[in-house]
């Protein structure tokens, strides 16, 4: 049951429609005569000459063209996670890697959506507000690996003049791999226990340095079980190649593809009561069927870039991107009928009677989707950007426009005969030994959504000491909803004129610290998740687009020439407009608040101690709610935990060892805000310990070992609560891995 993959598909890799982003441009804000002082690096429209340390978790600049300031310089909270740093924890995998955001929890599919990326961001949903490579991909699906990740870049807090359409709880930016002006190989082999293997390798060559030619090439192969779960596996393939011309010169154009597969048995975890509270079974049991449940994914995705440098002062840049998501799935929820069916079985197996602890299974049950997802876009700016010269003024300006399109096709499988089974809660059955059929209904979702947008960001410096940032963004908005979802809608046509803007006002005391306040807004269409998930209701299609408001303060200072980063930041994000039922009529009346304090340092404290620290303290509330009993004001907003904070550390012993450590905590948090589960998550408080050591032989080989998790905590996480039933997916147990690092 795997999705029909042509070979002219796979033929076609190298003549595909390309799919790009806007490079930042090659702009210049270091003064000359600091330029001569030490050696300078660019990235994007940023020059930054503070002290460079190879191999930094000290990122300098974010990869978005409208950030065309120095982090320190930018007045907002970004976290980013560089190749270094996902490398040292051996973060794989995309929700590996962001459980080092504090601020962030993840979520399991509904029954409509089925697997992918469900991302909380500071209280609300930031599922459908990812990029890659700047350019919006609102598509939902699992972004399983970084193996082509340079860095991710989470911008926080509602701010849709900076990401696009949506933004209530800000933006997570993959930034892919490119061709690059060396000559290098880097090849991985790691092991590790439940099966976990993986093997990756980056080989990047200068073909022609004159002309400033190179190609680049990135594999990974991974195959593994999950330390915890029964029978649950993932396995995937990728390949991404990329070739650049001009490197380095006035002109530089761009090409890269990634192309993926990835075949899952999708993991819906366990059943629990309405409390929260797990029943005492073994959180490893895998509570769907595993001759029926499945998922197999194919991605692809072609970029093509050009930056044109026509002065030190003025760029162009611009590209046009096309990617395509291909996944067919099959699941079986862990949901019971009734809640008075498992507490049946929990008390069986509190008295002991464990052969008799069964409860009736509800749906879904063995139900599946055939998606398609497809996005073309294209993107152009200009960048003019006079540096501050004698204490006068200086001011970096950026112009731009994009349009895209986005679109989504979905069929069903119906699967009959396991709905209503009697299934052991304490020892499940891990196949489905009854007899059942499988039926396809086709024509379920046919939607689309197409975009077409200017916007622009101005940073007016005036003398080396205050800086005004300004940026607005016009989009309109047209969103398609067709196939027998939405069959019942009087009007399947929604179009809509959005306008955001941002507003920052920077005060440098000193050349290495900014104090800052600013204010962004965020519009959400109602219809913007159609071409994702394809979950818009009749009720809120026809409404205004939701808002979201932030205001944050703060300040950033570098310290040990530039080597570590501490950033301090107080911030409120709210929806002002939130969908509620008052006498039966949906209405924006809504209002819900998350507010907090977030603190980090990032960097090197001496050449060879490196850490990476975080904390963020949130406190959300329902403001206003509806008449009916869905949210109540005072309540906490769901999968917003109070506390929560990441550790990790490094340091050189200056004798080919490396060692460190660290932690992620995850404090309690409201599961939802319901008449079932409207209370804080009791199982939801955990703490996880980290370790690696890594001996390098010579220049060329290394040994790394990574173990995660080391107390082998149980704990539970990716919650979904209904109205009738509570799941959540028990996080992966002790997994220790062991790689070989070769390069040269």
């Amino acid at each position: 049951m795997t999705p029909t993959r042509p070979a002219s598909r796979l033929l076609a890799l190298g003549c595909v429609g390309a799919a790009a982003f806007a490079m930042p441009a090659q702009a210049q804000t270091a003064e000359p005569e600091q330029e001569q002082e030490q050696p300078a690096r660019r990235l994007g429209s940023v020059t930054v000459t503070d002290t460079v340390i190879e191999d930094s978790y000290k990122p300098e600049v974010a990869s978005n063209p409208l950030i065309t300031q120095p982090l320190r310089d930018t007045p907002r909270t970004v976290t980013v996670l560089d190749k270094s740093f996902l490398k040292d924890n051996q973060a794989v995998s995309f929700t590996e890697a962001l459980r080092n955001v504090p601020g962030i929890t993840l979520g399991v599919g509904e029954g409509g959506a089925g697997s992918g990326d469900f991302i909380n961001l500071r209280g609300f949903d930031a599922s459908n507000d990812i990029a890659i490579d700047g350019f919006a991909d609102r598509l939902q699906y699992s972004r399983s690996d970084v193996f082509n990740i340079e860095q991710i870049e989470v911008y926080k807090g509602a701010n849709t003049a900076l990401s696009g359409a949506g933004g209530a709880a800000g933006q997570i930016n993959l930034v892919t791999k490119r061709a690059v002006a060396d000559t290098f190989v880097n090849a991985d082999v790691g092991l590790g226990n439940r099966d976990w293997r993986r093997a990756t390798a980056d080989a990047n060559v200068l073909l022609d340095a004159d002309k400033g030619i190179a190609a680049r090439i990135n594999l990974m192969a991974h195959d593994q079980g999950v330390a915890g779960r029964d029978f649950v596996g993932q396995k995937r393939f990728g390949i991404a190649p990329s070739l650049a011309f001009g490197l380095d010169q006035d002109t530089t154009i761009t090409a890269s593809l990634q192309y993926q597969e990835d075949d899952n048995l999708i993991d819906y975890g366990v059943p629990l009561l309405a409390s929260g509270a797990p029943a005492n079974f073994p959180l490893s049991n895998y509570y769907g069927w595993r001759n029926i449940d499945f998922e197999d994914q194919e991605l692809l995705i072609a970029t093509v870039t050009l930056d044109h440098r026509i002065s030190d002062v003025v760029s162009l840049t611009g590209g046009v991107r096309w990617g395509e998501v291909r996944r067919e799935a099959v699941w079986s929820t862990p949901r019971p009928t009734s809640q008075a069916s498992l507490q049946a079985a929990v008390d069986a197996i509190n008295a002991g009677n464990t052969a008799g602890a069964t409860y009736v299974i509800g749906g879904p049950q063995g139900l599946g989707r055939i998606s398609r997802n497809e996005v073309a876009a294209a993107r152009a700016a200009v960048v003019i950007d006079h540096p501050v010269r004698d204490g006068g003024i200086g001011n970096a300006l950026v112009i731009g426009a994009e349009v895209s399109r986005e679109s989504l096709t979905r069929d069903t499988i119906s699967t009959t005969g396991l709905a209503g089974t009697a299934r052991n809660l304490f020892a499940p059955e891990p196949d489905f030994a009854g007899a059942f059929t499988q039926s396809r209904t086709y024509g379920l979702i046919d939607n689309s959504a197409d975009r077409i947008a200017v916007y622009g960001t101005d940073t007016f410096k005036i003398g080396e000491a205050l800086q005004i940032n300004l940026g607005g963004r016009y989009e309109r908005f047209e969103a398609n909803l067709g196939g027998t979802q939405y069959a019942a809608l009087a009007t399947r046509s929604f179009s809509e004129d959005l306008f955001s803007w941002q507003a920052g006002v920077v005060w440098k005391p000193a050349e290495n610290a900014s104090l800052y306040v600013s204010y962004s807004d965020a519009r959400q269409p109602q219809t913007l998740g159609a071409t994702a998930t394809g979950t818009v209701t009749t009720a809120n299609a026809a409404l205004p687009a939701l808002k979201n408001e932030n205001y944050e303060v703060g300040a950033k200072v570098d310290l040990f020439d530039g080597a570590l980063a501490l950033t301090a930041a107080a911030f409120r994000n709210q929806r002002v407009n939130q969908p509620i039922t008052v006498d039966g009529d949906v209405t924006l009346t809504g209002r819900q608040r998350v507010q907090g304090v977030e603190l980090s340092a990032t960097g090197n404290i001496t050449d060879a101690w490196q850490v990476f620290a975080a904390y963020t303290f949130l406190d959300s509330e329902i403001q206003r709610a509806g008449t009916g009993a869905e949210l109540t004001v005072g309540e906490e907003i769901a999968g917003t935990p109070e506390h929560s904070a990441t550790l990790w550390s490094t340091y050189d012993t200056g004798i080919g060892l490396r060692l460190g450590g660290g932690f992620n905590y995850v404090g309690e948090f409201a599961t939802r805000n319901s008449t079932l589960a409207n209370q804080a998550w009791t199982g939801g408080d955990y703490w996880l310990l980290n370790a690696m050591a890594e001996y390098r032989f010579s220049d060329t080989l290394a040994v790394q070992v990574n173990a995660n998790n080391l107390a082998n905590e149980r704990y539970l996480q990716r919650i979904r609560a209904n109205d009738t039933y509570v799941i959540a997916v028990p996080g992966e147990g002790r997994t220790v891995m062991a790689t070989l690092r070769v390069s040269f």
